[in-house]
């Protein structure tokens, strides 16, 4: 492997709180996405996953009276435990996103499976551009969502070099979920060997950037580990954005990788 399974997991956190970071301005009042590290703490104690407690964790941790895209940001935080967790079995894994994600509309369901796939087969370190849109089709499954059919139409502007002006007119007009997981998805597959040019493309342009941002720094930190993160970028973390992501220090998300 090229890196340790450590640092891609690490890098996972670390990259998802840099991205959303990138784009919160200092005087924006901060969204606090508080689930990957409170699931972690939930699925390290019980030693995997119980479908009962987590349902009581997240009675907790998801509001619904949140606007869409923060919805999804929070809705993926809570599932990126179960992607960490189960990454090199794509059966449990789906299983346990399908038990979690049951009350969500089926675009938000959808937007969870392709965020966890990538961060999985990022963990694996088996990201293949060529074939990465048919398999998360296979993952997802049976849908109505359209989203599918939104990231094949993406990876066709990657595989034809055209650029971000594209992408733009590629995206749905309206729809918040469809184009911010649309537009991490391009921003990681164009540049996924470099964690820098991805949340910096994430955050540019974007209604939605610190959750197109957050998005695409968690996968892009699954891929390329703490490693491949600027250390200015980490060591300029203090107490304030660090518990955006329920994190007290940067010492306590190096024990939760570990454990």
């Amino acid at each position: 492997m090229r890196y340790s399974l450590t640092s891609r997991i690490r890098g996972t956190l670390i990259g998802g709180l840099l991205g959303q970071s990138l784009a919160t301005t200092e005087d924006e009042e901060p969204f606090y996405c508080t689930g990957a590290v409170e699931g972690m703490l939930m699925v390290i104690g019980k030693g995997g996953f119980d479908l009962d407690e987590w349902n009581k964790f997240a009675s907790l941790t998801c509001n619904s009276q949140l606007p869409t895209e923060l919805m999804l940001l929070n809705s993926i935080s809570v599932a990126l435990p179960i992607a960490l967790f189960f990454h090199e079995n794509h059966l449990k894994l789906r299983q346990n996103l399908l038990l979690i994600t049951k009350n969500h509309n089926t675009l938000l369901r959808d937007a969870v499976f392709t965020v966890c796939y990538l961060v999985a087969q990022s963990l694996n370190e088996k990201i293949n551009p060529d074939t990465l849109v048919s398999e998360i089709t296979s993952f997802i499954g049976k849908t109505t969502s359209g989203l599918p059919r939104k990231l094949q139409q993406v990876n066709n502007l990657i595989a034809n070099n055209l650029g971000y002006s594209e992408l733009q007119n590629c995206l749905d007009k309206e729809n918040n979920i469809s184009n911010i997981t649309a537009s991490a998805f391009y921003c990681f597959v164009n540049t996924k060997e470099d964690f820098r040019l991805t949340c910096l493309q994430a955050v540019k342009n974007q209604h939605n950037s610190k959750v197109c941002g957050a998005i695409a720094g968690a996968i892009s930190g699954s891929h390329n580990s703490m490693a491949g993160i600027p250390i200015t970028w980490h060591l300029g973390l203090d107490e304030a954005k660090l518990a955006q992501w329920g994190l007290t220090s940067f010492s306590q998300m190096v024990k939760l990788a570990d454990a």
